[in-house]
């Protein structure tokens, strides 16, 4: 297997320790190296190379990179609205894409990727790492199996807390136009589990949602945290910075481009939802309750899949100490873990046994990674890499259900894609 060179889109925190320092490091024995980054912000890339301990090129015009450079590919970690002008770039210009989920932002964006993708030979992958978690992995085996008969319904509950849910409000996602809302910018990655489990395509659906607790929502507000005048008195004010060296690199990359990584969360321009229920049929007869809150008072999930012939359950508690902020529920620490039980009539109950995984995101992280570096790229994608077709599926979820949102009506899912 050749070496095969990649070029980085985007050195914020994702695409710098999800990507480039696995890569800088040598994770993959030599299959794949990092020879460039790409990044509107020329400080950024500074500290992207301080961080990695790099001279990597940078260049701040990406068609520029791709003609100089000539990468055998791109990964593309951007801000998600910018994911699908780049992605199409790069499948035109003939380099295998790897974009970091949500693929895109819109139905629209969704269009234009697909027709761009008939016309190219180049693969597109998504990082959907949800499908590589530890009990992921074990509730696609136990469907595999028959275990639970015919699936009638599906239900995902995602619950953020106020430390890493509160996240997504002072950072770009927060703004619709630039993230799609939490509906695709998180939910993506529940909406394409539920599609891995279901192995059908969603159909009909309604939602509704809204900002029912950050925003507008509070009495008073300020630009930023740092030096806010209500500090005393907000719950959720943070400071951002670890340590003066990241201090430094934040804000030099703030003055390049005015991003501010501890905006307001009481700003009254926030246009997403902090809120959202979903119901929604696949093809094939499943249906689906799907529901998401930023401001849990604790974080963690629940899937339930009742089929003819039994049922599974997973809850999860996370410890989100690692994110900013000190609002938390203590003695949560103890209740942190998973728990998968399948109940079968006639048969009784099992506690399905969940071996711990190293790495980010509960180990899945490392375990994408390998999969996508360190196979031949020649090598058809395993079933666990999704696809841009799998990927534009997640998306379309999440923009019908923006949709019906806005319009108080059913939207068939399908139909966002002609």
């Amino acid at each position: 297997m050749a070496v095969k060179r990649y070029v980085l889109a985007g050195t914020g925190g994702r695409g710098v320790n999800m990507f480039a320092k696995p890569l800088v490091d040598d994770e993959f024995d030599g299959k794949a190296q990092l020879v460039g980054l790409f990044d509107r912000n020329a400080s950024r890339m500074r500290a992207a190379n301080e961080m990695l301990g790099t001279d990597l090129p940078t260049y701040t015009d990406y068609r520029n990179m791709l003609k100089e450079l000539d990468p055998d590919g791109v990964i593309i970690a951007t801000q998600d609205s910018a994911h699908c002008q780049f992605l199409i770039e790069a499948l035109q210009a003939g380099k295998r894409a790897i974009c970091e989920k949500p693929l895109c932002t819109t139905a629209e964006q969704c269009r234009r990727i697909a027709a761009a993708a008939a016309k190219s030979d180049a693969q597109g992958l998504v990082t959907h790492n949800a499908r590589y978690g530890v009990a992921s992995a074990a509730i696609k085996q136990i469907l595999a199996s028959g275990r639970l008969g015919r699936i009638l319904t599906m239900e995902y509950h995602e619950m953020l807390d106020r430390r890493h849910g509160a996240d997504y409000f002072r950072r770009w996602h927060r703004r619709k136009a630039n993230s799609g809302g939490l509906l695709i910018h998180k939910a993506s990655h529940h909406f394409d589990l539920l599609n891995w489990f279901a192995e059908s395509l969603p159909d009909k659906l309604v939602a509704v949602g809204d900002l029912a607790f950050y925003g507008k929502n509070n009495a008073f507000r300020h630009t930023r945290c740092r030096e806010c005048p209500h500090a005393e008195k907000c719950d959720l004010h943070v400071d951002m910075f670890a340590n003066e060296r990241s201090r430094k690199l934040y804000l030099e990359a703030e003055a390049d481009d005015g991003y501010l990584r501890d905006a307001c969360l009481w700003d009254d321009q926030i246009d997403i939802e902090d809120r959202a229920s979903v119901i929604y049929n696949y093809q094939n007869g499943i249906h689906v309750t799907y529901t998401l809150q930023a401001f849990a008072s604790y974080e963690g999930e629940r899937i339930i899949i009742e089929g003819t012939a039994g049922r599974l359950e997973l809850s999860a508690a996370k410890d989100t100490r690692w994110a900013a902020g000190d609002v938390t529920v203590h003695g949560m620490e103890e209740l942190v873990g998973e728990r998968l039980r399948v109940f079968q009539p006639g048969k009784g109950i099992e506690d399905v046994k969940l071996k711990r995984a190293q790495g980010s995101h509960g180990g899945s992280d490392p375990l994408l990674r390998h999969e996508f570096f360190a196979r031949d790229a020649g090598q058809p994608p395993t079933d666990r890499m999704a696809s841009l077709d799998q990927a534009i599926q997640a998306v379309l979820i999440g923009a019908a259900a923006n949709q019906s949102i806005a319009t108080g009506q059913m939207v068939d899912v399908q139909k966002l894609l002609k």
